[in-house]
């Protein structure tokens, strides 16, 4: 039986698939290397945010929030659109609301803990 490739090597694929549907070609073009990178550890931890116990998800939400500041702001929709590739379509807008919601106090205050 053939293992499963891991997320960050089929979701770029997925997330380019998507928004070709969509009308959108070259949507990854604009990844630089380092954008790569923090998508493909993205896509790692929404798997992990899936399945973290409650209390142990803001402390995973907190590292999708730094993962995602480490990429360009004009690529951090590609993060967002990856998201149903791991889990289920519901969880784009509630994983990214929570992402929105945490503010720079609350990213600050992580790391003086």
């Amino acid at each position: 039986m053939p293992r499963e490739k891991p997320f960050c090597q089929t979701g770029p694929k997925w997330i380019s698939d998507r928004f070709q549907r969509q009308g959108v070609t070259h949507a990854l073009a604009p990844l630089t290397g380092q954008d790569a990178r923090a998508l493909s550890a993205f896509l790692h931890l929404v798997q992990l945010y899936g399945n973290a116990d409650q209390p142990n998800r803001r402390a995973v939400l907190l590292a999708m929030a730094y993962t995602v500041q480490a990429m360009q702001p004009s690529t951090r929709h590609l993060a967002k659109a990856g998201i149903p590739h791991v889990l289920d379509w519901s969880h784009e807008a509630e994983i990214w609301q929570q992402l929105e919601a945490l503010d720079a106090d609350a990213l600050e205050d992580a790391l003086r803990k």
